[in-house]
């Protein structure tokens, strides 16, 4: 088998026969050029002529007034397919609509006892700090926080607490006609701002004490200029109260819709309070009283509405019986 590496050609080797039927059939070298395949011609491309925009012609006044109204829904505003919204009937009102009295008087107190659980809930949030302290207080405490059991942590996020909440009430928190989430955390971080000034004003006070001083008299956390400066988002600063501030129409206005005894029962209630605090809370109670005020608006609202609609049942003979019987008792 030396032929498999030796340097002639393997074909010299073969048998006369074989070699001269392999250079017939198969010979060696290089083959034929094949033809190269020529490129087919391709048709020459016409520019297509861009469409030039036709102006779309403004609506004339005449026909903006003539367009037929069409709810927010919708997203064609021009007054186009208003024949298929001229029965639209929003969700809300679809189910107002099949909701009893008792149904809608329970949805008005639902609403309002979730507007004070919320209300809690953001006072907890603008207290996270010191709750944190009193958390860590009770989880690891010192020698001296075993002794006191944590009183002092306690007490600074129990007053955090409660006057976070008195600021929310005092700047419109429980209004349910005005409620909105962005609303809502406006007052979360205003009640803050207006709660971090009173300590501060605290801090002013307690300083004068030490030093012997006369204590200053500020301008109460909750006045209408203290208010509008935390909305407005400007720096809160200590002011000094030359004259105390008379009592607005707004104030006024809700101590009319109080009953007598009721008012005596609250003012008695603000005078065992330090002077210090009597306007603070005056302003929180005022936010809640003009709170339940608007609930029992909305409440007698709603029964003036079922009263209308069972004089409209009765005039028609639709009359029911549970209808029946609230006028046999008086109920019109």
């Amino acid at each position: 088998m030396g032929w498999l590496w030796s340097d002639a050609p393997a074909k010299d080797k073969l048998d006369p026969s074989l070699r001269d039927f392999l250079n017939k059939e198969a010979p060696f070298g290089p083959g034929p050029a094949l033809p190269k395949p020529q490129p087919k011609p391709q048709p020459a491309q016409t520019p297509t002529p861009t469409p030039t925009p036709t102006p779309t012609p403004a609506p004339s006044p005449s026909q903006t007034d003539a367009a037929p109204a069409v709810p927010s829904q919708s997203q064609f505003q021009d007054g186009r397919y208003a024949h298929l919204w001229k029965d639209y009937m929003p969700q809300q009102e679809l189910e107002n609509r099949g909701k009893t009295e008792q149904d809608k008087l329970r949805d008005i107190v639902d609403s309002y006892n979730d507007r004070k659980a919320d209300m809690g809930q953001a006072a907890l949030e603008n207290c996270a700090f010191e709750y944190l302290a009193q958390f860590e207080c009770f989880r690891h405490p010192s020698f001296r926080q075993v002794s006191t059991m944590c009183h002092k942590e306690s007490r600074t996020f129990n007053a955090c607490y409660d006057a976070q909440k008195k600021c929310l009430m005092a700047l419109g928190w429980m209004d349910l006609s005005t409620w909105n989430p962005d609303a809502s955390e406006r007052m979360q971080m205003h009640a803050d701002k207006l709660y971090q000034q009173r300590l501060e004003q605290q801090r002013l006070v307690d300083e004068a004490k030490e030093a012997g001083l006369p204590e200053p008299q500020f301008e109460n956390v909750l006045s209408k200029h203290n208010v509008a400066r935390a909305v407005a988002g400007k720096t809160l600063t200590p002011t000094l109260r030359e004259a105390p501030s008379p009592s607005d129409e707004d104030e006024a206005d809700v101590w009319r819709h109080i009953k007598p005894e009721s008012r005596v029962k609250y003012e008695k209630k603000l005078a065992e309070l330090p002077n210090e605090d009597q306007e603070f809370e005056r302003k929180a109670l005022l936010g809640e009283l003009r709170a339940q005020a608007g609930m029992a608006k909305e409440v007698e609202q709603t029964f003036i509405e079922e009263r209308i609609n069972r004089m409209k049942r009765r005039e028609t003979g639709q009359a029911t019986i549970g209808d029946t019987i609230k006028r046999l008792w008086g109920w019109g």
